[in-house]
């Protein structure tokens, strides 16, 4: 195991000497069971954890050019290939996909110049969960670099990073990486599980997709793949995900409880008040309506409503429950 490690850390500093100018190979060996020694970009914002079910585009405008290019900002207009890096969406039955491990490639299209050089973050929703492969791994590696040297390390929870390095270059298609994510046990319909590449420059260096060379046609491919050519992907649960029911005065559904909220009480309790077939509030409805809790819609909890809404306009921040000393 020793010369296993001895032989990882030799390899990792050819090709920290090879890659020097964008300090490439992280502060860790590439294999044989050693751990990343530090984690540069913890704590980074990710764009992919909002939880809110929506799909996340990956966001073009955070690439940096390097500042060791010495020359102007290159304009990705001025490439002329089609390469094409993208994520998986993948749509799932919520009874199928509760627990399964889904796998989730990341490929590419189109590499028109020559890639010797490889890094990348990839951020995903924390709701899903990585299954590390037989080495330990949160990635597998492609066919795109397979005869490369490379590696993987989850950063954090919600952050991998992904880097490979060959003296051979490399172009065409096909699978960079994949991931199995396991999808949380609780999915129900309509849920979006995103996930996506974000460029990151941290203590170790940028984010990198070119040649050994570094000349002026891997510079601007690499341009483009930053700030266009990136793709997101995500898990989607078929169906309509359920509305939840309207919040404690806020009987109309609007997200705010105001004078619109004692507006519709009162509509609704002289429609029943003077026709005896009206139909029965829903139950979520009368839950929030019912601010006084004496079980019956009326003109109390109107002017309840009312007064927490002057209160509320009076500077007060309180939710209603802690207004009326329920909590």
């Amino acid at each position: 195991m020793r010369m296993k490690k001895l032989l990882s850390a030799a390899l990792s500093l050819a090709i920290a000497v090879a890659a020097s100018e964008y300090y490439f190979i992280r502060s860790s060996v590439l294999s044989g069971g050693g751990q990343t020694a530090y984690a540069y970009n913890e704590g980074a914002e990710n764009p992919y954890n909002k939880q809110d079910d929506k799909i996340v585009e990956y966001d073009g405008k955070k690439w940096v050019q390097p500042a060791n290019w010495n020359e102007p900002r290159i304009d990705p207009r001025d490439y002329t290939g089609g390469v094409m890096l993208f994520l998986d969406k993948i749509g799932l039955e919520p009874e199928y996909a509760r627990g399964k491990v889904q796998r989730v490639y990341f490929s590419a299209v189109g590499i028109q110049e020559p890639v010797n050089m490889v890094r990348f973050h990839m951020f995903y929703d924390t709701r899903l969960k990585v299954k590390v492969n037989s080495d330990g791994k949160p990635v597998t590696n492609g066919n795109v670099f397979k005869d490369f040297t490379t590696d993987s390390v989850m950063v954090e929870e919600g952050q991998i990073e992904y880097y490979a390095y060959s003296d051979t270059a490399v172009s065409g298609k096909g699978s960079i990486f994949t991931v199995d994510f396991i999808v949380p046990e609780n999915a129900g319909p309509g849920e979006v599980y995103p996930f996506g590449i974000e460029f990151v420059e941290d203590k170790v260096g940028p984010d990198l997709f070119i040649n050994k060379a570094q000349d002026e046609a891997g510079k601007i491919q690499m341009t483009y793949v930053f700030t266009k050519g990136l793709h997101s992907g995500y898990i989607r649960t078929h169906g309509e995900k359920p509305k939840p029911p309207p919040m404690f005065g806020d009987p109309n559904d609007d997200g705010r409880v105001d004078a619109k909220d004692a507006t519709f009480v009162l509509k609704e309790y002289a429609l029943r008040s003077t026709n005896v077939e009206a139909e029965p509030l829903p139950t979520e409805i009368k839950n929030a309506a019912d601010v006084n809790l004496d079980g019956f819609v009326d003109a109390r909890d109107a002017s309840t409503i009312l007064a927490y809404y002057a209160y509320l306009s009076t500077g007060g921040k309180d939710e209603l429950e802690v207004y009326l000393g329920y909590v």
